[in-house]
């Protein structure tokens, strides 16, 4: 029962942040005429700022429960959505944007991470693929769904898209206050910040932290700079854009399960460096790609690669801990993860602008950085013990 409801709110709330956040740094640069150089400096302070949720995350859930956790930052979302909308309505400065960026980044790191760890307490290692897939597929059941309707509303108004993600992650909190048990275990003692240093000397788990950073600098183009090069330089408008988005939720709906439980009978870090070269491949072509048809072969790439990548990261973060540091090995693991995540609108921002003559250069490098980024996992795999790094579980 407690992960079906984790699922359902995870769709609900995915269905909302969908509708607008994607389309957030289309709005600033074409709309706002903001230097696409500026949005990723935007995108990436407030990414930055928000890997402060993640760290109090990772201890308060451990030392308060998981509950806690969700439930303050899906409050602070849904206020920051609000006051967003407003800042649309009143047309408020870049700055402005930028300081509620922040605030909707910080929201985001305190329950993001937090699925993941319940899904890790009450599930068995051997079938946490599974579950954690279903957790994945209700999320992309409302991310297939949202940019459908966010891409329409976009054409009409960009405020009342903000306000809908609003009213969604308000459900999302309701659902998590009435519905949701927590799932600490009873046994877990309070740890503090020093008792990090069983991280420290996690070697393994470290190289996989920092692979997995630079990872996410190459995914986090397609949520910032794959929308704006499309509407831009592919020369598609946001309806079509949001249909793109669309294709990556519903393979995720339909395939993601069943992958994953093929992917059982291999090693996770062969997973994760089969799913890196499907995103080296994917993003590199995507600067070869204008039209909607080339474009969308591109996101079909990206988003296979996505399948066989996600569930295993997962996975193999929740084997590495003990129950007791489950929270904070995984906030940890987010937090490194997201800082790539916070650098990649940068980093894509600025060769954008920069190879705005030759925009294909900044698709290769990226797709380069992705098979830099194999190899790591395949380091890893020499590394990390066989019990770990095996699907199925002892």
């Amino acid at each position: 029962k407690q992960i079906w409801i984790l699922v359902g709110g995870s769709l609900i709330n995915s269905f909302g942040f969908s509708i607008a956040y994607p389309f957030i740094s289309l709005y600033l640069y074409l709309y706002r005429g903001i230097p696409m150089t500026d949005v990723g400096i935007a995108l990436l302070t407030a990414s930055v700022v928000g890997l402060l949720g993640q760290l109090v995350a990772g201890e308060l859930c451990d030392r308060i429960g998981r509950k806690f956790c969700m439930n303050l930052g899906l409050a602070m979302n849904t206020v920051v959505f609000g006051m967003l909308t407003g800042a649309i309505v009143l047309n408020l400065s870049y700055p402005a944007f930028v300081v509620l960026m922040c605030c909707r980044e910080i929201s985001g790191g305190l329950y993001r991470n937090i699925p993941n760890v319940m899904i890790a307490d009450v599930v068995d290692p051997g079938d946490r693929n599974g579950a954690f897939s279903l957790l994945r597929i209700g999320a992309n059941l409302g991310f297939a769904l949202g940019p459908i309707l966010g891409g329409v509303l976009a054409l009409y108004s960009y405020a009342f898209m903000f306000g809908v993600t609003m009213v969604t992650s308000s459900v999302y909190l309701l659902i998590s206050l009435f519905l949701l048990r927590d799932t600490k275990p009873e046994h877990c003692h309070a740890a503090k910040l020093s008792g990090n240093g069983s991280i420290g000397s996690n070697h393994p788990f470290l190289l996989y932290c920092a692979v997995a950073a630079l990872v996410s600098v190459v995914y986090s183009q397609m949520l910032t700079t794959f929308s704006t090069y499309s509407g831009s330089y592919g020369h598609i408008n946001e309806s079509a854009i949001g249909l793109l988005f669309s294709l990556n939720g519903f393979m995720v709906v339909f395939l993601q399960y069943p992958i994953a439980v093929f992917l059982e009978r291999f090693r996770l870090t062969t997973a994760l460096a089969s799913g890196t070269l499907l995103y080296a491949v994917g993003f590199g072509m995507v600067g070869l790609c204008s039209g909607f048809w080339p474009l969308f072969a591109a996101m079909f790439v990206i988003s296979t690669g996505e399948l066989v990548s996600s569930p295993p990261s997962m996975n193999i973060v929740a084997r590495m801990a003990d129950p007791q540091s489950r929270g904070r090995y995984m906030s940890f693991s987010g937090v490194i993860g997201n800082t790539g995540f916070a650098a990649g609108p940068f980093v894509g921002g600025f060769l954008m602008d920069a190879f705005r003559g030759q925009i294909e250069l900044m698709w290769l490098a990226m797709g380069s950085l992705a098979i830099v980024c194999a190899g790591g996992f395949l380091l890893l795999r020499s590394r990390v013990p066989r019990e770990i790094d095996q699907s199925m579980g002892a």
